[in-house]
């Protein structure tokens, strides 16, 4: 074999080698397309480490064990009201209200929602209580009020 082709061969194995590599990894980051506001947190939405791969947070436990449509890299995130319903992080709100989808009507192409973004694998990032409900009148009125109204007629 000669020089030029040792060299052929080993720049042809290390294609082959780098695209092995590359696959599984753009095949992961496409589920960033796939969960409300993904694309805005990137790997970090399932995985401990920002880069991706490796150890998942609660969030990426979550849909690892019940969220993809097939185990492995093929797996889609099956995103919707099921999901979205769910608290991961155990702060309270659920992962949808924490990526901005609280109904889970979300779908892939779609916009991300507008607002604040939490984090569903962080109990620390939390979304503030809604406000609360402004009382009618019937509610603001007091019994003795009413007392008093029955009482003048």
């Amino acid at each position: 074999m000669s020089a030029m082709e040792k060299t052929a061969a080993f720049l042809s194995a290390a294609l082959l080698l780098a695209c092995a590599v590359a696959s599984p990894a753009d095949a992961r980051s496409a589920r960033t397309r796939q969960m409300p506001n993904g694309t805005v947190l990137g790997c970090v939405a399932c995985h401990v480490n920002a880069g991706g791969g490796g150890a998942r947070n609660a969030f990426g436990l979550q849909i690892e064990t019940d969220f993809l449509s097939q185990a492995g890299f093929a797996g889609v995130v099956l995103w919707g009201p099921e999901l979205a319903s769910l608290d991961a992080d155990g702060d309270g709100a659920t992962n949808g209200e924490e990526l901005g989808d609280p109904e889970g009507t979300w779908q892939q192409g779609d916009a991300n929602p507008e607002g604040d973004i939490f984090f569903p694998w962080d109990a620390e990032s939390t979304p503030p209580p809604p406000p609360a409900p402004v009382p009618t009148a019937v509610e603001a009125t007091g019994w003795a009020q009413v007392k008093v109204l029955i009482a003048q007629e």
